[in-house]
């Protein structure tokens, strides 16, 4: 992975766990930004994540990466166990072809997609875990104009294929993270 990528990937996690870290106990069972999940669906989603995509750039079936999308990625630390995820994922993603194509559940892709697909992941849905629990989305001002500009396309195209809500108007003078949650249907 090329250094500029590594550093928004970086920005992205620094993101969710900074909301991550804000969860209690309690906040748990309570409704996430996200669709009908409660916050500890949405918080085992994002840590499967990192070993659904650490699957996926391995050259994983479908198969294979389907079969561990509903086990229980949490662990006694949730924090411990994103990083632990995370890090394998990272570690495969600086190792990996990322031009070669991954049979993701979208069709096939290159792996530096996905690498983008989890940049979107990881902020996007620490601005639905920071609904959640009611703080605000600690998301940086060059993350969110990156994801924009650069991954606004993306965004779109996954939303089409039922993975976000159609986008709601940008709104002139909007922050670059008003414009992303937008854009997002969030």
């Amino acid at each position: 992975m090329d250094a500029a990528t590594a550093e928004r990937l970086d920005r992205a996690e620094a993101c969710w766990v900074a909301t991550l870290q804000r969860v209690r106990e309690t906040d748990l069972n309570r409704t996430s930004g996200a669709d009908d999940w409660t916050n500890a669906e949405l918080i085992n989603h994002l840590i499967g994540g990192g070993v659904r995509y650490t699957k996926l750039l391995g050259q994983a079936s479908t198969a294979e990466v389907e079969a561990v999308r509903g086990l229980d990625h949490l662990g006694d630390d949730m924090i411990q166990s994103f990083w632990t995820h995370e890090s394998t994922f990272r570690s495969r993603a600086d190792t990996c072809d990322l031009t070669a194509l991954v049979a993701h559940r979208i069709g096939n892709i290159p792996g530096e997609q996905l690498v983008q697909m989890r940049i979107l992941e990881l902020s996007l849905h620490a601005a639905d875990l920071a609904r959640g629990i009611g703080c605000d989305w600690p998301i940086d001002e060059e993350l969110a104009e990156f994801i924009y500009v650069e991954l606004g396309e993306l965004i779109i195209t996954l939303g089409a294929l039922g993975g976000y809500e159609p986008p709601r108007s940008s709104g002139d003078g909007a922050s670059y993270a008003q414009r992303v949650l937008r854009l997002s249907g969030r």
